[in-house]
């Protein structure tokens, strides 16, 4: 029966020069060969990824937005597209027009009011112009917000809206309130791989960094964090391994391949 393995990408497969290790890369094409299955969860943009993996193969699959997109690397196909639809953004944009917006497109042609310190997201242009260009391309927005109170009136006055949208209220450095369309959650998007692969769940080995993973990581039985992870998504796991700079997908692979 084969397995899927699945691991972050920022601060957990690439090392401090933002680069996959060759040993790494070898560990999982030998993985890959027996198959097993390799997905990543990430921030970055489509595009980049990919060319990550131009090179020297290592992917199978890639996935965005906290599973708002899926992506079959060797077919070269999307498995899952929910796009937020045009209606619900320019909802979005009249409502919450006096806090910071920022959309995000597929591959960080993105569009934001102000800047915001840390985050990849810029202006270009106008929103008028940019909504028309990504209309079917925008999976997530960001309304940035000064305070928990605000945050918290946020999420109040989205439910009222009732749009069919994941709310996730967060907190890095600034408060935020980030939407994704539908029912959208990582632990959905990899019950959608298990059964596109036909993979059983119980054959998932995971490993992680952020605190986005605690629901994903409370249902799989192999479960691990990098040492440089989050603290909450350390109490949740089995194992807590090495730190991305040093290798530690590799170990997670000694120990379950």
């Amino acid at each position: 029966m084969p397995k899927l393995l699945i691991s972050d990408f920022e601060n957990t497969l690439i090392d401090q020069e933002e680069a996959i290790p060759l040993s790494t890369m070898l560990c999982l094409d030998k993985v890959r060969s027996k198959g097993n299955f390799f997905s990543v969860f990430s921030e970055c943009s489509f595009s980049s990824l990919i060319a990550y993996n131009r090179d020297f193969p290592f992917l199978d699959y890639i996935i965005l937005f906290n599973g708002a997109f899926i992506y079959d690397v060797n077919a070269e196909k999307e498995i899952c597209k929910d796009n937020i639809p045009l209606s619900i953004i320019k909802k979005i944009k009249k409502s919450f027009d006096n806090y910071n917006l920022c959309f995000y497109s597929l591959d960080w042609c993105n569009y934001t009011k102000e800047e915001v310190p840390g985050d990849f997201v810029r202006k270009i242009g106008d929103f008028r112009t940019f909504s028309s260009f990504h209309k079917d391309n925008i999976f997530k927005i960001r309304i940035y917000c000064s305070s928990k109170k605000e945050q918290t009136s946020i999420v109040s006055e989205l439910k009222e809206l009732k749009l069919d949208l994941t709310i996730l209220p967060k907190k890095d450095k600034k408060y935020f309130v980030e939407l994704l369309y539908g029912d959208c959650s990582r632990l959905n998007a990899v019950k959608l791989l298990c059964n596109y692969n036909k993979v059983k769940f119980e054959d998932i080995v995971f490993l992680g960094f952020s605190d986005d993973n605690i629901p994903l990581a409370k249902k799989i039985k192999d479960t691990y964090a990098v040492a440089n992870g989050d603290s909450k998504l350390k109490k949740v796991v089995n194992h807590v391994t090495g730190s991305n700079y040093e290798k530690a997908i590799e170990s997670v692979i000694d120990e379950c391949f």
